[in-house]
């Protein structure tokens, strides 16, 4: 313990000074984190009492809500860009009330389109067959909702998943994710050069062709 502060704080103070770190900012990294410095990690520095500048870096906090709020301790839901760290949150939040504040605790309880309810825990899969185990496998599409779709015609799917690009009257700008005409997902393309579709990744076997794409 370096330093003990009171905490006389409101919890009308505590949501205003939430709301003041929504929103896009920079950060500076902690010492107790994965991040190199000449390829050593530097919470490996940190454990020696070392401690280096790190630059800044911009993130996006999305939004924060107030759980909980006791004597000594505060509970927050936040919704935030990657490359946030929370623990520099917690210490920014409690510098910006006047009492201090470090992380007590941290669960991610979602990543992108996949959330903490649909998880299972190791010991649940040391309990189930092989077969069973592989139901709960997500669809290899399953993180790539937010990209546009585009579902072929049979007539070009076979040329498409042995890597040859396709002219479409229509494509969306940027990666794109590509079915077959039977809604099997065949991987991700681009547009290149205009008019025509490219693969980018083909992740699925051509059932047309027979021919595996990957």
């Amino acid at each position: 313990v370096m330093e003990r502060k009171p905490v006389a704080v409101s919890p009308a103070e505590v949501a205003a000074v939430a709301e003041r770190f929504v929103g896009t900012q920079s950060q500076v990294p902690p010492m107790h984190s994965a991040l190199k410095r000449d390829g050593t990690p530097l919470y490996v520095l940190a454990r020696r009492g070392e401690s280096v500048e790190r630059a800044p870096r911009t993130i996006r906090i999305h939004s924060i809500d107030v759980l909980a709020f006791g004597e000594d301790q505060l509970a927050l839901r936040v919704a935030c860009s990657k490359g946030t760290y929370i623990r520099t949150l917690a210490e920014d939040i409690g510098a910006a009330l006047g009492c201090g504040a470090h992380l007590a605790g941290l669960r991610r309880t979602a990543t992108g389109a996949f959330q903490l309810s649909e998880a299972t825990t190791l010991d649940e899969l040391a309990a189930l067959t092989e077969e069973a185990r592989d139901l709960l496998l997500k669809p290899a599409d399953g993180i790539l909702g937010q990209l546009a779709r585009i579902d072929l015609e049979a007539a070009v799917q076979a040329g498409f998943c042995q890597g040859q690009a396709i002219a479409l009257s229509a494509i969306p700008a940027g990666v794109c994710r590509v079915y077959g005409s039977d809604g099997h997902f065949l991987g991700l393309a681009e547009e290149r050069p205009a008019g025509w579709l490219a693969p980018k990744r083909l992740l699925a076997e051509s059932k047309s062709a027979g021919l595996p794409t990957g």
